[in-house]
């Protein structure tokens, strides 16, 4: 009965994981709505923002 234990392991990590994504989605709407994110029209406008961050 170990490969049951297991697999039952295995399913609950899954359920976390899958839990805390979709938290994370949850949140990254919640500030976009809220006008917090940034966005970029091009990838170099992206990159050169990363760039600066340095």
């Amino acid at each position: 009965m170990a490969g049951a234990k297991e697999k039952t392991v295995a399913l609950n990590a899954n359920e976390a994981a899958l839990k805390e994504f979709e938290e994370g989605v949850r949140r990254s709407i919640r500030q976009a709505d809220a006008g917090l994110v940034r966005s970029f029209k091009t990838k170099e406008e992206f990159l050169n923002h990363l760039k600066d961050l340095e």
